[in-house]
């Protein structure tokens, strides 16, 4: 290109007399390569000077305000080390508010104010870039915006009440209002989750309850959206909001009200689950659910309400039900309280209150029970060997001796049919027998001395106390292995 040529481009940046000529020639400049070649060039500076003036003069136009900060930005973006120092020249003017960003058609003017935001700062600036948010339509310009929002913001909850805001807010003009917001909410939230995600923001309080008023405000003046797609589209969005704010924000998730706006979605649908088309993101939630349950099971704590939520992200009764009973046969280190819980689906409180101190002493007996029961089927089970190997001998040789020996075997055999029954009634139980070779649980066993490998042998069994289905449960008093 020739000097000529350069030379004419830069007087027309420089001279041009209305703002629609500056723009030009600034494109024509790029066009053929001028910046950032000649941007030591003092038309070039005289240029960019007109758009600061423009950019903070009380009496420019609005309209023309925004292009001009759209301009400084174009500009400049091939001259990254100049652009903070020029743009931060614009904060004298912050005091009067942009004009709404949708009066720029071209999108790439939308995204360059929305870069120049970044060097501002005014009270206004937050609401402002909220309800820029609401009203793009484009996904670039929106996830510049919201990064604006988001590093602006105290909070993840604050970001949210902007955004409430600015949605109730919203017009648009359409003849479906409500499928229009869906889609526009849908696309928002995507922006939201994804900046937020990698965003160092403290989630603030009832995060849950501000996403789900995000909701219901913006479906408050025209209904619940109607198309399908529409429908099935926010909930995807919506689970998946939740999903990354809970596995970044892990505290929020043992919160059940963290929840409401998958509830607020489930209304969409007539069905009795979820729709096929929405199950793999709200399996994801039942996953997230599940994980805090166990959290908050390992300290003890039958969070109900977080129980019930289970069923919401599972779609039904039936399947939170079997998710929850896998909960409590996995996990077996949540005591049995919880695991109890768990299966049934609320707490059982089998000791009255008046029945604490003898329930207290009773549990403090059970130790020895089991050990009384742990030799009492020792002793039935050599009586067995006796009364095969020596009764029947004893009845040739000398039968009043067997006769004793009968009668002796008889009442051992009494006695632990006794033991075995107050043991039944204490709900008590031996797991495993002397003898057996088992992997070894360190719930139920100690080791005697070092032990190699997983294998291990029955040395004493564990006294546990056995569930109302049968399976072993809370451990007494642990048994040994070697």
């Amino acid at each position: 290109m020739t000097n000529d040529i350069s030379n004419q481009l830069l007087d027309d940046f420089a001279n041009a007399e209305h703002p629609d000529a500056r723009v030009q020639a600034l494109t024509d400049l790029m066009t053929h390569k001028v910046i950032p070649k000649q941007a030591a060039d003092a038309r070039f500076e005289k240029g960019l000077e007109c758009w600061v003036l423009l950019a903070t003069q009380a009496d420019t136009v609005p309209s023309v305000r925004l292009v001009a900060i759209a301009e400084l930005v174009r500009a400049t973006q091939q001259l990254k080390k100049r652009q903070p120092d020029l743009l931060k020249r614009l904060q004298t003017s912050m005091g009067v508010p942009f004009s709404p960003l949708n009066e720029l058609t071209d999108p790439e003017d939308r995204l360059n104010v929305a870069r120049a935001c970044t060097f501002l700062t005014a009270d206004w600036l937050k609401p402002y870039l909220a309800a820029s948010i609401a009203a793009e339509q484009g996904a670039k310009v929106r996830s510049e915006l919201m990064a604006g929002l988001v590093t602006r913001s105290s909070s993840i909850a604050d970001v949210l009440e902007h955004l409430i805001s600015a949605f109730d807010a919203l017009q648009l003009e359409t003849e479906t209002p409500a499928d229009s917001r869906a889609r526009r909410l849908t696309a928002t939230l995507e922006a939201f989750r994804t900046t937020v995600l990698g965003a160092l923001l403290d989630a603030g309080d009832e995060v849950g309850g501000k996403l789900n008023s995000w909701l219901v405000t913006t479906f408050s003046k025209t209904g619940r959206p109607q198309e399908e797609s529409a429908q099935l589209a926010l909930t995807r969005e919506v689970a998946l909001a939740l999903h990354d704010l809970v596995r970044s924000r892990f505290s929020i998730s043992t919160e059940p009200q963290t929840f409401q706006a998958l509830k607020y979605c489930r209304g969409f649908f007539t069905g009795i689950s979820w729709p096929a088309a929405v199950r793999n993101e709200t399996d994801l939630l039942v996953q997230d659910v599940s994980e805090a349950l166990v959290l908050l099971g390992r300290m003890g704590i039958p969070n109900q309400a977080l129980l019930e939520r289970l069923e919401l992200v599972c779609g039904i009764k039936e399947r939170a039900r079997a998710v929850a009973s896998s909960l409590a046969e996995k996990h077996t280190e949540l005591s049995e309280e919880i695991r109890s819980w768990l299966r049934l689906g609320r707490t059982v409180n089998t000791v009255a209150a008046s029945d604490v101190l003898q329930e207290t002493l009773l549990d403090a007996s059970d130790e020895a029970l089991g050990l009384a029961l742990i030799e009492s089927r020792e002793l039935l089970r050599q009586g067995e060997s006796i009364r095969k190997l020596v009764l029947t001998s004893l009845q040739i040789l000398d039968p009043s001796m067997a006769s004793v020996l009968h009668d002796y075997l008889s009442q051992a055999g009494n006695a632990g049919a006794a033991l075995e029954e107050l043991a039944k009634r204490r709900g008590l139980d031996l797991y495993g027998k002397a003898g057996d070779d088992i992997p070894f649980a360190p719930k139920y066993f100690d080791a005697i001395g070092s032990i190699r490998g997983t294998q291990v042998t029955i040395v004493r069994p564990a006294i546990v106390r056995s569930t109302s289905d049968n399976t072993v449960g809370q451990v007494v008093k642990k048994g040994l292995v070697e």
